[in-house]
């Protein structure tokens, strides 16, 4: 591979909730990188659809699949339909997750553990199920879409259920750079508040403000601007490629600087 070129042909990525959202946006950067993705949805289809067929108008191949990654039986589901179509997964992207709307005192139990399933277990159990068979191919990429609530605690709607989710997330991707090594590589990214809609969808442009310093939670952010769904995409696509082969474990704040751990 040539210095600045990232090239997925004849890869395969598998993105959980990549049909909306900061999902669509690395489904669709990673097809025009030369991957052929799947995209799995749990309530949105007719979005998924819709950026699978943006995908197979720009000449990829894309399988749209309905699972809850909250199930572990449904994520092993995920993984067969995945092999079946494509016959491997390369690049998973660990994508879908939820928030959760209550405090410590009066979080029920469901809800702690409906959180930690989808953000954190639905990981555990897509990398059982696809380790053994990259490990053997010598070749895979885990990139998890944790939060920078997962080191301040809590953040805007996200509570402390959220944040302990997605900083098991961390812990969790670190487990699997240290089992996948040498050839499997897990890393993870941070974003912090980012735009959710897609680039040609936006009716105002996302731009750097001079004289209004951007904040959250009382916290200055160096580049002054909200991220875009871009922004993590293209982080995405980095982790994914060839030219990130020597960097695992990592988790890298995508954030305009809002945390300089």
């Amino acid at each position: 591979m040539q210095p600045g070129t990232i090239n997925l042909s004849r890869k395969v990525a598998l993105v959980t909730g990549g049909g909306s959202g900061i999902g669509a946006t690395i489904s669709l950067a990673l097809a025009r990188a030369g991957a052929d993705v799947a995209i799995n949805y749990n309530n949105s289809k007719q979005e998924a659809n819709r950026i699978r067929d943006k995908i197979e108008t720009a000449g990829q191949r894309s399988l749209v699949i309905g699972a809850d990654v909250g199930d572990t039986t449904q994520c092993k589901a995920l993984i067969r339909q995945t092999e079946e179509a494509f016959n491997r997964v390369d690049i998973l992207v660990s994508n879908a997750g939820m928030s959760q709307p209550h405090q410590i005192v009066d979080t029920p139990d469901e809800e702690w553990e409906r959180v930690m399933n989808v953000n954190a277990r639905a990981t555990f159990a897509l990398a059982r199920e696809l380790l053994p068979g990259m490990i053997q191919r010598k070749f895979g990429r885990f990139i998890t879409i944790s939060s920078g609530v997962a080191v301040y605690g809590r953040g805007g709607a996200s509570g402390v259920t959220y944040a302990a989710s997605k900083a098991a997330l961390i812990a969790l991707t670190k487990g699997i750079a240290h089992e996948g090594a040498p050839y499997v590589t897990a890393n993870a990214i941070l974003p912090g508040p980012t735009n959710r809609q897609l680039a040609e969808e936006r009716t105002k442009p996302i731009q750097i403000q001079e004289n209004q310093p951007v904040n959250w939670l009382g916290i200055p952010t160096p580049i002054s601007r909200k991220g875009t769904p871009e922004d993590i995409a293209h982080t995405v696509v980095f982790f994914a490629s060839d030219a990130s082969e020597y960097i695992t474990g990592q988790s890298l704040h995508v954030s305009g600087g809002l945390f300089m751990p």
